[in-house]
């Protein structure tokens, strides 16, 4: 067992077939499948976000009308017929109705949402963390509230993580330092870090000395938090009363200090285990706040802060993953590989199995999407941590950034989850995404990338249905194709044709590699 040893990207695409393979014939969730129309209809995902911004919004009922029916006037057909024709009625009336039409649009809404937010009411949150874990997996929950602008919002977020905390049938939760502490200041750095560990010192030291013991994950939003978390975990888990306490901190790829953070904090670990203490989990995202960080940097006339392409922070994502999976660090650092890109978890597991690391792996997702593919990836990981923010119904519109993040990541063409519900039937978004995966391991020098395989095998039956594809895959942003089986002199110029070449008939004949020969 080395190390060093890497799983070639062959392996983890034949994988990601193994799984799509077995969601194959699966009926459908409902809930999964309205999500897939609302991608692939062009007016759902404006739809989605108009109603849940300027309808599920507005304190006044007035304004929310009023909205509801310029709405009506471009109704998605995603939407059941019922919905349809609801709207289409109720939209116009909306403006002389307001009080029964919009709380009944509203209600439509949660109904649709509710596999992405729960419930958070004591009596019900019991009954659905039960359903949830039908399946082996466990719930990294995530309350979602109002944003902290001054101490009593942040007295209320605590006080609320604090309950769930205390609940026997909780063992996992997340908390951002900017949800418990408002008017943060990075000039005032060490009196910062000062304010923020004392308000969590009790709910730590809550989570750490009940009977079971629950796990604290302390999340991350924007680049500027990222010092601050550090020092603010670093801080807590070096107390005495917390020592022998294993918590968990987050860090996101996209930001070129991903990799840094990483040695930083496993360097602390390994000295805490060799001290007597207990270890950490490091949960590795990508990064879900592009949006924030390119506003914050308009306005103060600052470089983008996340790294500069999608493929450079994939490739980072891996890079991470790289460095942080080998045996000598694991003892002191958990792994957690979050994401739904079937291709990056192929891969981070293959390599954890590899290196003999696999039981200090988890694999992590969100609640509530492509289910059927979490299914496939649990059969072979053992369980999922699924991430599931949970929201007081006072406090629903607090749930509504966190929609429209899912909806807008869902729907842009560089994410994976955009084509997500396409994979299996769609053969140029197959190898849309694992062209994009090669390239990431291609910057990483790692077998099997971009460099050495140009494309993905799709059988055709002949020259029509070949050159139907090929304008898919064109349409798609795929640059290199291989057909097969072969379709004499055509497979050549289609090739050509993939890469741009001016003149097809001057390029020379494709290799061996690119013609799929292994």
């Amino acid at each position: 067992m080395q190390s060093d040893v890497r799983p070639d990207a062959d392996a983890a695409v034949a994988l990601v077939r193994q799984w799509l393979s077995q969601t194959e014939g699966v009926r459908p969730d409902p809930s999964a499948a309205r999500l897939a129309g609302l991608l692939q209809d062009e007016r759902g995902l404006d739809f989605a976000i108009g109603f849940v911004d300027r309808v599920a919004r507005p304190d006044d009922l007035g304004v929310a009308a009023r909205n509801l029916e310029q709405l009506a006037q471009s109704i998605p057909r995603f939407l059941p017929w019922p919905l349809r024709a609801l709207i289409a009625i109720g939209g116009p009336l909306a403006r002389l109705l307001p009080w029964p039409i919009v709380p009944i649009a509203r209600r439509v809404l949660r109904g649709m949402v509710g596999h992405l937010v729960i419930d958070a009411t004591p009596s019900r949150l019991g009954r659905t963390l039960e359903h949830l874990r039908a399946d082996g997996d466990r719930l990294n929950l995530n309350l979602l509230g109002e944003a902290v602008l001054g101490d009593a919002e942040a007295d209320r977020r605590l006080t609320g993580i604090t309950e769930l905390v205390k609940r026997p049938d909780v063992d996992y939760v997340s908390v951002k330092v900017s949800a418990i502490a408002s008017q943060l200041s990075m000039w005032a750095f060490d009196e910062a870090v000062d304010r923020v560990v004392d308000r969590l010192v009790p709910l730590y030291e809550t989570a750490a000395l009940g009977v079971t013991p629950t796990f604290l994950n302390l999340d991350m939003e924007e680049f500027r938090d990222l010092d601050l978390t550090i020092e603010v975990f670093q801080r807590l888990l070096d107390r005495p009363s917390l020592r022998q306490y294993e918590a968990g901190i987050v860090l996101q790829a996209y930001l070129p200090e991903a990799l840094p953070a990483l040695d930083r904090l496993t360097d602390w670990a390994q000295a805490r285990r060799a001290a007597g203490g207990a270890g950490i989990k490091v949960r590795v995202v990508k990064g879900a706040n592009l949006a924030m960080e390119r506003v914050d940097a308009a306005l103060h006339g600052w470089p983008v802060a996340v790294l500069p392409s999608k493929q450079a922070s994939d490739a980072n994502y891996k890079r991470v993953l790289d460095a942080a999976l080998r045996p000598d660090r694991v003892d002191a650092v958990r792994i957690g590989v979050a994401g739904h890109n079937l291709f990056d978890i192929a891969w981070a597991w293959q390599l954890a199995e590899a290196r003999g690391v696999a039981s200090s792996v988890e694999v992590e997702m969100l609640l509530g999407m492509a289910p059927d593919q979490a299914a496939a990836v649990r059969r072979t990981v053992g369980h999922l941590l699924l991430y599931t923010p949970v929201v007081h119904p006072r406090d629903f519109d607090s749930a509504i950034s966190y929609l429209i993040r899912r909806l807008e990541e869902n729907a842009s063409t560089d994410n994976f989850l955009s084509g997500v519900f396409e994979l299996t039937a769609s053969p140029e978004i197959f190898a849309r995404e694992e062209q994009r995966f090669r390239a990431a391991l291609a910057d990483l020098g790692i077998a099997g990338g971009a460099s050495d395989h140009l494309g993905t095998l799709i059988p055709v039956a002949g020259e029509a249905e070949a050159a139907a594809v090929l304008a898919r895959l064109v349409g798609a942003g795929v640059a290199i194709v291989d057909f097969g089986p072969a379709v004499g002199d055509l497979e050549h110029t289609f090739l050509d044709l993939a890469r741009g070449a001016a003149d097809p008939a001057a390029a020379p004949a494709p290799s061996a590699t690119e013609r799929g020969e292994r």
